[in-house]
Order: structure tokens, then sequence, then C-alpha cells
């Protein structure tokens, strides 16, 4: 397919520590069927979904990596020197931006992306993603909840300054922090412990993900020219050697993925039997945000009326 299509398909779309504290709520890896309901002001309409197979790699044991991203390894510009001229700022990389024109900003299109089942997203005036699945590929932690999870920058932003970027202008960075194949939608503690580090200072727990890592790593710097350092680009190298293993890869929906618009929560779409009086209560038994059709939804928590209440 090309080292671009590798890239999407390997990642879907920097960030370290890019999300506000969220609450890791773990699950299992595999999703039942799911319903996704689609409501109107004025009809409702329901499609039952199977959660697709994680994408697996399809070399067999001895087989090497992809000629072509081992060339990309090989071509590598490397540049050991210390820091470049100026200092990172994060604000100066502005990000979450709507840049397709799309209606949704950069990290809800990251996670309606990653979603292995259809994602429900409000509509509403905006663009938030409500539910679906999440199999974060660093660790393995799976969730209906996106707030479980961060959108992380596979090359950190300030990688990408010390690698070439510091001589990008505005408009570059601010493509660079919203390119889709530069997303990864992980798990909150995951992706903030790899913060900005380099793959020669951190790898993801999961190795079974370390060949999707490598390729989208690589297929990122040389797509946007940036540099590499030595010990990077030998633990790249380390990390395609599992490319010869039958693994877990990056588990992503997807073009199979679709979008959906709900109305305003009406009072009989509450879930469960857990009631909470008001939000106070909810956040003291740690319930909180609590997700349209979770145990204690109701519409009388979500006064904005976007699907998350107590949020």
């Amino acid at each position: 397919m090309g080292i671009v299509a590798l890239v999407v398909l390997a990642l879907g779309a920097c960030g370290s520590g890019d999300d506000a504290d969220r609450r890791a709520a773990n699950s299992t890896l595999s999703a039942p069927t799911t319903s996704v309901t689609s409501k109107s002001d004025d009809s409702a309409t329901t499609s039952s979904l199977t959660v697709p197979s994680p994408v697996t790699s399809t070399s067999s044991p001895g087989a090497s990596a992809n000629p072509s991203v081992r060339d990309q390894l090989a071509a590598l510009r490397i540049d050991d020197r210390p820091n470049p001229v100026g200092d990172y700022r994060r604000e100066d990389w502005s990000h979450w931006d709507d840049i397709d024109g799309n209606g949704c900003d950069a990290r809800q299109d990251a996670l309606i992306a990653w979603s292995t089942v259809a994602a429900t997203v409000n509509r509403a005036g905006t663009c938030k993603t409500i539910t679906g699945w999440w199999v974060s590929p660093y660790d393995l932690v799976a969730s209906a909840n996106p707030g479980d999870f961060d959108v992380d920058h596979l090359v950190p932003l300030a990688d990408a300054f010390e690698s070439g970027g510091w001589q990008w202008s505005a408009a570059k960075r601010r493509q660079f922090a919203n390119n889709q194949a530069e997303l990864v939608v992980a798990s909150a503690s995951s992706n903030r412990s790899k913060g900005a580090d380099s793959p020669d200072e951190w790898r993801p727990p999961n190795p079974e993900s370390w060949c999707a890592y490598a390729t989208g790593w690589l297929g990122v710097k040389v797509t946007w020219d940036l540099t590499a350092t030595t010990n990077e680009r030998n633990t790249l190298g380390q990390m395609l050697d599992t490319c010869t293993l039958i693994g877990l890869a990056w588990p992503r929906g997807g073009e199979v993925v679709t979008t959906t618009s709900i109305a305003p929560a009406g009072p009989g779409t509450g879930g469960g039997d857990a009631y909470y009086a008001n939000c106070t209560a909810a956040r003291a038994a740690g319930a909180a945000p609590i997700y349209l059709g979770q145990p204690g939804y109701r519409s009388a928590l979500d006064g904005d009326k976007d699907g998350v209440a107590c949020e």
C-alpha cells in the first residue's frame, strides 16, 4: 500500500500528556456485538455492529520487516548534535484544530477513527465523541469511555521541534500537530509515561505493538524530513525485528467506523440502577463523568445536553 498508507493504518493520528486528567477504567479486550442508536428529534434508528478483529501482521515467522521500511531506516538523517536554536513551546504548535473543515477537531477525528465499533458522536452544534470501543495499543487497556484515553502524538511535538521543526513556520507546525497519521489513541497512563521520549528512551509496554510503532515513527520522520539520533535509529531497528512475529498491531477500526448524531438526551435515556442526586454525589462516588447509557446517567445531570453528565 505504500509507506503513507502503512502509517495511516498503523496510526490514525502527537501528544505528550495531551489531555486533562481522566479516570483510567480498564475493561476486557473483547467487546460484544454493539448496537449504536442514532436519535433525531422525531425518529430513532438502531444498527447492529460486530467488533472487527484486531489487525494482525501478515508476515510469517522468519520473515523480515518490509524492505521499504528498512530502506527508510537506512535513509534516516542522523544528527546527534544537542539543542536546536530556541526553546520548544507547546503553544507554538496549534493543536486539536479542525484543519479539514469536517466539523470535528483533530482529537475527535482520532477518537472516531480509532474506535473499533461505530463511535456515537454528538453533532448537535458541536462534535463530541460519546462512546465507542477503544484498545490502547501501548498497553492493551480497553474501554467504551473516551475519557479513559489520551490522543498521543506518536512523534512528540517536542521531539519534532528538536528534529527540525524548530525552523518550521507556524502553519507547518499546525499541520503537523493535527495530522491524523501522527495521532494514536492510547491510555492516559501510557501516554503520560511516554511523555516526550523517543524510542530509545521509551517503548510501549506491549511488545506486540513495537513493529507498528516503529513503522509509524519512521513514516512520520521521513515524511516530514525530520532527523533522528544514532540511538533512536538503532532502537527502531530492534523494534522492527519484532515484525517477524505474528502478533497484535494497531487495534483500530479505520474505514469501518461511522458516526451518528444524537439529540439531547430525554428523561428515559438513563442507564442501569445507579442513581445520583446531583453531580457532587456522582463525583464523590467516582462515577463522573457519566456517559449516555451508563449507570446513573440522567438528563437532569447533563446541563448542556451533550450526552455527558457531570463533566
